[in-house]
């Protein structure tokens, strides 16, 4: 299991170094920066092409959301940004639990409305692929000028928006870790709910767990409620770092759904 952390990191570095290449350069130059263009969602709806979206689907049905901590640019820097944050010498580093955002949902609307109604600057602004590409438009601007021109305004208009962006994604992500992922992020929300009804979901072992709090101090998505031994999969991030933390093999990604044994067979346990 410790394995999957080590393999999507290596996968979310590709896929980042790619997408900024490919945002960089252009198309056609480098074939895995070509590759990682057409593994976006979004841009595989927009462009009708929705092979990538029906495997990216499937694939979260099967083992939740994997696209947002593998191949989605902006996913990949809020990892980077929150892992510097527990860096940072401060009073509490631990994550904690958090119930949803309840406004996560209402984003997700306005989003959808937004591209019906041919509000094109809500996508610019708020979609992760837009947001890397303005990003990479503060070091050159060229990458999002034809887009912007489409709204009537000039690629100092995108510079902002990709400052803007970085500041905000790097100040959040320091503090709070990805929350951008599992709050404000338009797509998470809706491959949140396909992830909550994934085939293969993470679960926390009852007979296992002795509450040592490894596996909820570094999920930093929120998503791990130790005292009830419950984990949120629509915005678990499948990260894979509280099957990395666990020294017990307590947490796990599974099939089937734990019931506990009797209580005379139970590891003894300490309450938090």
């Amino acid at each position: 299991m410790r394995q999957l952390r080590t393999f999507r990191i290596l996968l979310a570095i590709i896929f980042f170094i790619a997408s900024a290449l490919y945002l960089y350069e252009g198309a056609g130059r480098r074939p895995m920066a070509d590759i990682s263009f057409k593994s976006q969602i979004i841009l595989s709806m927009i462009t009708m092409t929705i092979g990538a979206t029906i495997t990216w689907l499937l694939l979260t049905f099967l083992i939740g959301r994997v696209y947002c901590s593998t191949v989605c640019p902006v996913g990949a820097l809020t990892d980077m940004f929150a892992r510097t944050g527990r860096l940072i010498p401060r009073r509490d580093k631990d994550y904690h639990w958090k119930r949803r955002a309840p406004w996560s949902g209402y984003l997700l609307m306005v989003y959808i409305l937004s591209l019906l109604l041919g509000f094109l600057a809500v996508a610019y602004i708020v979609e992760p692929w837009n947001i890397m590409r303005n990003i990479v438009s503060i070091a050159r601007p060229e990458a999002t000028a034809l887009s912007w021109q489409t709204l009537g305004v000039g690629a100092a208009v995108s510079i902002i928006a990709g400052i803007l962006s970085l500041l905000f994604i790097a100040g959040w992500s320091l503090r709070s870790g990805r929350d951008f992922c599992t709050d404000l992020c338009p797509l998470g929300a809706a491959l949140g709910a396909v992830s909550n009804n994934a085939l293969l979901h993470i679960e926390i072992d009852p007979d296992k767990c002795v509450y040592c709090g490894k596996c909820e101090a570094g999920c930093s998505a929120h998503c791990i409620r130790l005292k009830k031994r419950y984990v949120d999969n629509a915005r678990c991030l499948r990260c894979f770092d509280c099957l990395s933390a666990c020294e017990y093999d307590a947490i796990r990604l599974q099939l089937n759904r734990n019931v506990p044994l009797t209580p005379l067979f139970r590891r003894k346990t300490e309450a938090r």
